[in-house]
């Protein structure tokens, strides 16, 4: 599949994504970046609400629940703001604070297109994969929402492996599900189609709607900002190999535009047209789509949020007890999700062994958080920035949000001191990887005054006054040659079939693309989902007996993973065979996922025909069998 072939889809993203944003940003009278800004996280949310509702009612997941709560609430709200805001109904007048359409269309295009330039060089093709181990699940779950036609993320856990689904959010998996079921794309082309949207709308969109919150909607600063979203080394080309996370990416790239919405809640940048209730009501009415996204961004908004308003209650920018009741109970809402809402205390002990927090306190100062490799564009702007605020105490308060961004990638480092790490970094698992994700939102607010300050030494009727637009030329040239660089060529690896690839290789998928030829549908297959064999789901829609992880939520799947190859000895394993409806093998081997590492199920270890397995078919050492030792 080629990537023209692909833009109807990538058409079709964007409406799915945008469409329901807009209709309700403009019924509630938003206009220009604010629309543009929320319009895709508030999407989400319409996403969100839809797929449960669906779930609950027995509805199959697809555009018709998304598009008939995107029709009521556009009702609900445009009546609403007829009757309780009279006058309301018609156009608004424009904002004298808006930016022009000419300004804003070019600031996210110098944002967005060189972001998709980027994604496209990353996944090369449209049906290419991140050979990376949380990619089983994703590509599985996307394919058992379009087959189960359930998107909710209250059963998505287990993907159909046990009697009974579990918690697992799933606002990414339900966008990009519905690609797949109305743009008649494969599993693989639908996910990153789906990215390439997402970042380039939510992302690019919030970045100019965060900066633009501190300094108004002018030229210098959106350009600014438009650069930075580009220049950073961990977000967003770190997660689009790491994990991969995808969940926790789309959280991230909704916090900008969230954390903008705090800072014009808190009255400390520049004025707005919309109040602070409707601000207040604005967010949360994108907090369903971003819980969902993944619940950890509520943690990384309170941490970045609570200096503004900390900042905004010393500086005595509430004056009315209900007001300072709200924030009051707010902080409380805020400090209960950063203590309870956290996995187990296990799921963070992969990190126990990792950290060093000398290393990460340089890498911060050198804007070079995992990598090591200094983002010179940053790092120029960010003490540009720092300069500029020791000499005029306005914005300060832009320190902490950069502040509370380094500070929990160092104190996600803190291998000697686990109980603290815990504290303050257990929401991301101590995964000081994710953390740095994190860094490029809180530093974007203090990089962009110094960017700003850069700009405005500058005289403006002089042979330089064309300065500006060189800077956004040079930003664009330098950032991928550094930081942002390192990390692109190292997403890009992670996205290129080879005969060594680490989650599939190529005679691997040849493999899987003539598997309906021998394996009818309903047939189950069993594999090691650590090599790439339960990507026969995703790929083919044959069921895997394992679509996710490494071990069974049921007796009859470990029975069969720990003793398969003992089927004609002991009788227990052809009844646990004939329960779970597995009929075929799929044998990658035993290379991990993970470099360097081998994975071995005990029951797969001995597929000979002596023990009841003919082969069926076989690409270089990939094989298909099929179990026949039990009659």
């Amino acid at each position: 599949m080629s990537w023209a072939a692909a833009l109807p889809a990538l058409a079709l993203a964007v409406v799915l994504l945008m469409g329901p944003g807009l209709l309700w940003g403009a019924a509630a009278g938003l206009r220009g970046l604010t629309l543009l800004a929320v319009a895709s996280p508030l999407g989400l949310t319409a996403t969100v609400v839809a797929a449960e509702l669906a779930a609950a009612a027995g509805i199959r997941w697809s555009v018709l629940p998304l598009g008939a709560l995107t029709m009521l609430g556009t009702l609900a709200l445009w009546g609403a703001r007829r009757r309780w805001a009279p006058g309301q109904g018609r156009p608004a007048t424009r904002d004298p604070h808006a930016a022009s359409t000419g300004v804003l269309s070019v600031a996210w295009t110098v944002s967005a297109v060189p972001l998709a330039v980027i994604l496209l060089w990353i996944f090369q093709a449209p049906e290419n994969i991140a050979q990376s181990h949380d990619n089983i699940l994703h590509l599985n779950a996307i394919r058992y929402i379009a087959d189960t036609g359930n998107a909710s993320s209250l059963t998505l856990g287990y993907l159909g492996a046990a009697s009974s689904g579990t918690f697992y959010p799933a606002g990414w998996h339900a966008v990009v599900s519905l690609l797949m079921i109305n743009g008649g794309l494969p599993v693989a082309a639908a996910i990153n189609v789906g990215n390439l949207v997402l970042i380039t709308t939510i992302w690019s969109t919030g970045c100019l709607f965060l900066v633009s919150r501190l300094h108004g909607e002018q030229r210098i600063p959106l350009l600014a900002a438009a650069v930075l979203s580009t220049a950073f080394g961990t977000f967003p080309y770190l997660l689009l190999e790491f994990g991969v996370v995808y969940p926790f990416l789309l959280s991230v790239a909704l916090l900008p535009v969230l954390l903008g919405l705090v800072v014009q809640f808190s009255g400390l940048g520049a004025p707005t047209t919309l109040g602070r209730t409707g601000t207040a009501a604005l967010l949360l009415a994108l907090l369903p789509g971003a819980v969902l996204a993944h619940p950890s961004v509520l943690a990384g908004l309170a941490g970045m949020g609570a200096p503004v308003l900390a900042t905004a209650v010393l500086q005595q920018k509430w004056t009315r007890p209900r007001t300072a009741g709200a924030l009051i109970l707010l902080a409380g809402v805020l400090a209960g999700i950063w203590a309870y809402a956290r996995p187990s205390r296990a799921g963070s002990m992969n990190w126990d062994d990792w950290g060093n927090p000398i290393d990460a306190v340089l890498e911060i100062l050198l804007q070079a958080p995992v990598s090591g490799v200094p983002a010179v564009l940053v790092l120029i702007c960010v003490g540009a920035g720092l300069v500029s605020l020791a000499r005029h105490r306005r914005h300060r308060w832009v320190i902490g949000p950069y502040l509370v961004g380094a500070g929990l990638f160092v104190a996600g480092n803190l291998r000697d001191l686990p109980e603290l790490r815990w504290i303050l970094t257990g929401v991301w698992y101590n995964d000081y990887f994710r953390i740095s994700a994190l860094f490029p939102v809180g530093t974007l607010l203090l990089a962009s005054v110094g960017a700003v300050a850069i700009a405005r030494r500058v005289p403006s009727r002089t042979p330089v006054a064309g300065t500006a637009a060189a800077a956004v030329v040079v930003g664009l040239a330098v950032a991928p040659l550094y930081a942002a660089g390192s990390a692109i060529n190292a997403a890009a690896a992670k996205y290129r079939f080879t005969a060594t690839s680490q989650l599939l290789t190529i005679d691997e998928r040849e493999l899987l693309a003539r598997l309906p030829d021998h394996v009818p549908e309903g047939s189950g297959i069993v594999g090691n989902p650590l090599t790439g064999a339960s990507l026969s789901y995703a790929y083919t829609g044959r069921p895997t007996l394992l679509p996710y992880g490494t071990s069974s939520p049921t007796a009859d799947g470990a029975l069969i993973l720990e003793n398969l190859d003992s089927l004609r000895t002991d009788p227990a394993v052809c009844e646990a065979v004939e329960a779970t409806g597995i009929e075929y093998v799929l044998d990658f081997g035993s290379d991990s996922v993970h470099p360097g590492e081998r994975s071995i199920f005990p029951g797969l270890r001995e597929l000979t025909p002596a023990n009841g397995f003919d082969l069926v078919d076989q690409e270089g050492s990939a094989r298909l069998l099929r179990i026949t030792g039990c009659g």
